[in-house]
């Protein structure tokens, strides 16, 4: 059996399988979708298996431990600004940079297509910080990670569960200077959506694009705002309500169809670290809640728990109780997101309606009077302190009735 045989569904596009050939037969090629799928070049393919067996759909084997969660944020108050949460992903990178060490993760090349890449460099992490709400491509980083650990370096791997799954699966075995780190991951959207995006940033303002930033603190922390920088330093910035970007991956509907039923969610991971977001913060502690951002952390296993007491020298820690913290924050963690019931009709209309046509058929409401005042008021807002007070309530709120069940 070849991994064409997978079921289309459940491929969540690791790369892992690409990356094992051992006659490079396998390419991975978009589909109508934009998501990356294998295509075996049967003439070349041997039927050596090796394929199937580093799928981590097919072969995954569930983890057995017991993680220690923890509530952390970077004392370094510019990249935490710069994180999406409290920065812990920078302060894990910090650590293995100066032990020597090397870092993948997910960064935007010149284009602002989303790929996986390697830094060796404290001055580079902010390339991998931020969210990316587009599903990455891997390229062949596995093999250059076994490269890497096989010349005695120390290597931080970064991604979603799938990708740290597909990776662990491709190199077989443990090794003592590999830490991986996974997130709380909602869905990976399509790399085809993105570039439709792109492009009418380009043509509505005429301009070429310097930066993207998913989730702008521009508002707070939980403020979830895209940022985009033109070229002249004029900038875009819309809430999540307003942004199509990021309208279509809230309400599920371009999100890769593997995300609706993924095999690799749980609380138990094989990743050396979980990150992600921690709402509850007002509750557990206040202290910590500046509105900059903070980020809940499992630390999986003993190796990684080594490292973490390492790492804190850049943090602010607390201690969270795993069992009731992972079940108040953690449906993201476990639960697979439903698909909208009209996703397969916007993808329909993907290729023949323009970006704002699609967000009058889709989200209409965008463009009412009245969320066109609210989006005026909001800076006013924000300038007033008024915003901040609200958020800060919310979370205070969220974090109560969590605490009630």
């Amino acid at each position: 059996m070849n991994i064409t045989e997978l079921v289309k569904k459940d491929c969540c596009g690791c790369s892992a399988c690409m990356n094992s050939c051992p006659r490079d037969c396998i390419t991975m090629k978009p589909d109508k979708e934009g998501f990356l799928y294998p295509v075996v070049d049967e003439k070349q393919c041997v039927d050596c298996g090796k394929c199937g067996k580093v799928c981590p759909v097919l072969t995954r084997k569930p983890a057995d431990n017991q993680p220690k969660a923890y509530l952390v944020r970077n004392k370094n108050s510019d990249l935490r600004q710069s994180s999406t949460s409290g920065g812990f992903f920078a302060a894990a990178a910090e650590y293995v940079l100066d032990e020597g060490g090397c870092v993948y993760g997910v960064g935007f090349d010149e284009d602002f297509k989303v790929r996986h890449d390697m830094i060796e460099s404290v001055s580079d992490i902010k390339k991998f910080n931020r969210s990316k709400y587009v599903q990455s491509e891997i390229g062949l980083t596995y093999r250059k990670v076994k490269e890497m650990l096989g010349s005695g370096r120390m290597v931080l791997f970064s991604g979603t569960p799938c990708q740290v799954e597909g990776l662990l699966s491709y190199l077989g075995r443990d090794y003592d200077n590999l830490y991986t780190m996974d997130i709380i991951c909602k869905g990976v959207p399509s790399p085809k959506f993105w570039k439709k995006y792109l492009s009418w940033h380009r043509k509505k303002s005429g301009r070429e694009i310097r930066e993207v930033r998913f989730r702008e603190k521009t508002y707070g922390y939980g403020s979830t705002t895209m940022r985009v920088i033109y070229d002249d330093g004029s900038e875009y910035d819309e809430p999540f309500d307003v942004d199509p970007m990021l309208q279509f991956y809230s309400k599920e509907m371009i999100s890769r169809p593997s995300c609706y039923n993924c095999k690799v969610k749980g609380k138990h991971r094989n990743s050396s670290f979980t990150a992600g977001d921690y709402w509850y913060v007002s509750g557990a502690a206040p202290s910590m809640d500046d509105g900059i951002g903070v980020s809940q952390v499992l630390v999986n296993d003993e190796h990684a728990a080594a490292a973490f007491e390492k790492m804190r020298k850049y943090l602010d820690v607390a201690e969270l109780d795993f069992d009731r913290d992972s079940a108040i924050n953690g449906g993201m963690m476990v639960s697979s997101a439903k698909p909208s019931p009209r996703r397969d009709e916007m993808f329909a209309d993907l290729d023949k309606l323009s970006m704002q046509g699609l967000q009058r058929k889709y989200f209409p409401s965008t463009f009412k009077l009245k969320n066109r005042i609210k989006r005026q008021l909001r800076p006013l807002m924000y300038r007033t302190g008024l915003l901040r007070i609200y958020k800060k309530r919310m979370r205070k709120k969220q974090s109560e009735r969590a605490a009630r069940g």
